[in-house]
């Protein structure tokens, strides 16, 4: 199904979305509403999924929340930029370079930002255009839920100092992004239970998630709390604990989850509206003018519900 031909519908009953016991309300909270990031002004998320699957209820509001937030965290370099409730919903990172990062699965490392230098740092930095999600499956857990998501770059575009042309965002001085890098595929599991919490968690929004903001104004993520997010091809360690680093049996399971993640990111495409030579256009491409930004898909309400 292509993901440009998709309606955007409330369709009762999620898929496969199990009844989620009623959690204990927190107290209101006293806080200020959610501002979007100046460098960010030109840049919006679309979701997409298939019929069947809510993008504005259930599991699909603390997913959308928690990805977004991942990627607005990454292209402002601020952690701080996240919605509100990210901090409260993701596990509190573990120092850089410290034994105990070092036994953490791969995918439990960078649930609130990417490790190593930034790419976006530039305090001139602006982006524009859109970035793509489409769910691309879900299933449950024992006390939460997976998803996997296809996340497309092909329209996200960033602009050095506002002056330079605009770039495709995963492009770099002698590197031209491939589909590789454009056609993310992510695997994020989430729990009902944060194991910080010894009483009641906060309840999920009652009213639907859809509207014309960018973002939520207010805490969004209810009781779920993020266990793990990276692509695909980086669960292996996390399915298969314990092997021995560079064994046989460890470099064919890594192997399998690389596999797997080169056919969802097939699946991905074959979802995607442009073809092979259209999204190697989009990833050699410059513009001199700023590209064009259609609204957020589903987006957020306009007053916190």
């Amino acid at each position: 199904m292509q993901l440009g031909l998709i309606l955007l519908v409330s369709i009762a009953g999620c898929r496969s979305t199990p009844a989620t016991p009623p959690p204990v309300s927190a107290p209101p909270q006293a806080q200020r509403a959610y501002q979007w990031p100046e460098k960010l002004a030109d840049f919006r998320f679309r979701w997409w999924a298939d019929p069947g699957f809510d993008l504005a209820t259930g599991w699909a509001v603390p997913l959308r929340a928690y990805l977004e937030s991942r990627r607005v965290v990454e292209y402002t370099d601020d952690v701080n930029a996240a919605y509100l409730g990210f901090e409260r919903a993701t596990p509190t990172p573990v120092e850089p370079g410290s034994p105990e990062l070092l036994k953490l699965p791969y995918a439990q490392r960078e649930i609130r930002m990417p490790r190593g230098p930034s790419r976006f740092d530039d305090p001139g930095q602006r982006l524009a255009g859109n970035e793509d999600f489409d769910v691309l499956r879900t299933e449950p857990l024992a006390d939460g839920f997976r998803a996997f998501v296809c996340d497309a770059t092909y329209d996200t575009y960033k602009q050095a100092g506002g002056t330079s042309p605009y770039v495709p965002v995963r492009s770099y001085p002698g590197f031209q992004p491939t589909d590789v890098e454009n056609m993310k595929v992510w695997r994020i599991e989430f729990s009902n239970r944060d194991p910080r919490v010894t009483s009641g968690a906060p309840a999920s929004p009652d009213a639907p998630q859809t509207g014309p903001l960018p973002a939520p104004r207010t805490d969004v993520f209810g009781p779920w709390f993020v266990t793990g997010a990276l692509d695909v091809g980086g669960w292996s360690d996390s399915d298969h604990p314990g092997l021995v680093q560079d064994s046989p049996e460890q470099r064919q399971r890594f192997q399998e989850a690389q596999d797997a993640e080169a056919a969802m990111r097939q699946q991905c495409l074959d979802r995607y509206p442009l073809d092979a030579a259209g999204r190697a256009s989009r990833a050699s491409g410059e513009l001199a003018q700023p590209p064009k930004v259609d609204p957020p898909v589903p987006g957020w309400p306009a007053e916190a519900k």
